[in-house]
């Protein structure tokens, strides 16, 4: 028998990639034809289940592809030579659109924040007065770099009040774990994929459009360029010459989340992830580590203008400590997978997006490994108070 392989024994502790759970597995082996009448109806429900996520009306278009691919399909379509986009970022994935919108021959105009703090929604307004002929204005919903959840319901009556701009919101890792509410938003694009809180493996990224959208894009003066990106032909069924394979594993995964979110009640479901991430906030802080959002500038973790995500958590390396004695210990001791984050190196991630990582379990198992880490590496640490805080505040989940 072969032996068991180190990584086979690794929980993941970051936002990259979820681990999926037994039960979402076990959904993967189902077999369909993609081309049957059976399968679209199984598709188009999962679909439905996906507008109750997403909270829109707006019609869901799913993309064979990792998430990235949603800001590649929607800046393809609707921008010709010179348009411009505003930006507004305040993290590695916010600086990430420009990159985008340049190869599309956009023009970007990039209002960029410290990166410690949300998007300061007034100076949206100051931007917009000053640049009411943007194409459209894009803002990520919860940066996956620095956990910071970004005010997209006010930053969306801005660009309907001060512009005609399409509204362009990721949600890349909050659908699913979050509250996300597209269509009073005011988003005409807002995408998501597979391999986040719907804890599936990558290969699906999931697009909402509005009639907004839809419009900009069917009047454009220049075709669309490409074939796959291209989204007019999934304006209607009828007007594809041939599906493009979806991979059914994937989907399966995904329809297996969404029955379970739908099964608890979406709003439990978050109340999960809420409480999982204060939990895990408050003993990182009482161990007597830091996070890496500017606390000084929020209002509190039970604030509800608080702005700190229920799905990411950055935490900084305490001076002197080397993230590969971190990795060694915490992965071959205690088979948790923390690795610092590859665009900001002197920090980690942490994830609560699927349900393993919202588990009493896991939380408390993380924060002892780690508390017991980083003690072995000359860190003064409380562990029995970090422990201890975020027990008091994991009672209050509701058992599943």
């Amino acid at each position: 028998m072969p032996r068991q392989n180190l990584f086979d024994r690794y929980a993941n502790t970051s936002t990259g990639i979820s681990d999926s759970d037994v039960k979402t597995i076990r959904s993967m082996i189902g077999r369909f034809n993609l081309h049957t009448k059976e399968f679209h109806q199984y598709y188009d429900e999962t679909k439905e289940m996906l507008k109750t996520i997403f909270q829109t009306k707006n019609q869901i278009i799913g993309l064979t592809g990792s998430i990235r691919i949603g800001f590649d399909a929607i800046f393809n379509n609707i921008l010709e030579p010179a348009d411009k986009v505003l930006i507004l970022t305040n993290g590695y994935w916010g600086n990430y659109i420009p990159k985008v919108v340049n190869s599309y021959r956009g023009k970007s105009i990039v209002y960029e924040e410290n990166h410690k703090l949300p998007i300061n929604v007034e100076k949206v307004r100051d931007i917009l007065r000053k640049n009411n002929d943007v194409k459209a204005v894009a803002v990520v919903h919860v940066e996956t770099d620095t956990g910071i959840v970004n005010k997209v319901s006010e930053i969306g009556e801005i660009v309907k009040k001060e512009s005609d701009a399409l509204y362009i919101v990721d949600c890349a890792t909050s659908l699913g774990g979050m509250e996300v509410r597209v269509d009073d938003w005011g988003a005409d694009f807002c995408f998501s994929g597979s391999h986040k809180c719907m804890t599936a493996p990558v290969g699906l990224a999931f697009l909402t459009v509005s009639e907004n959208a839809w419009n900009v894009i069917q009047n454009r003066k220049i075709p669309v360029y490409g074939v796959y990106n291209n989204l007019i032909p999934w304006r209607g069924p009828q007007e594809l010459e041939c599906e493009p394979p979806l991979p059914t594993m994937t989907l399966h995964a995904v329809r297996a989340t969404l029955e379970w979110i739908l099964s608890i009640g979406v709003k439990e479901a978050y109340k999960l992830h809420e409480l999982a991430a204060l939990a895990l906030r408050i003993g990182l802080i009482e161990l007597g580590l830091e996070v890496f959002p500017d606390c000084s500038n929020c209002e509190g973790c039970n604030s509800e203008k608080r702005f700190c995500s229920d799905v990411v958590t950055t935490v900084p390396y305490p001076p002197k400590v080397d993230h590969n004695d971190v990795e060694r210990i915490m992965g071959e001791r205690y088979h948790l997978s923390l690795t610092r984050t590859p665009y900001r190196p002197d920090t980690f991630q942490l994830g609560t997006i699927n349900e393993w990582q919202i588990s009493q379990e896991y939380i408390l198992k993380f924060l002892t490994t780690l508390g017991l880490t980083f003690s072995e590496l000359g860190v003064q640490i409380n562990l029995d108070n970090g422990i201890k805080k975020a027990y008091e505040i994991l009672r209050q989940q509701k058992p599943i």
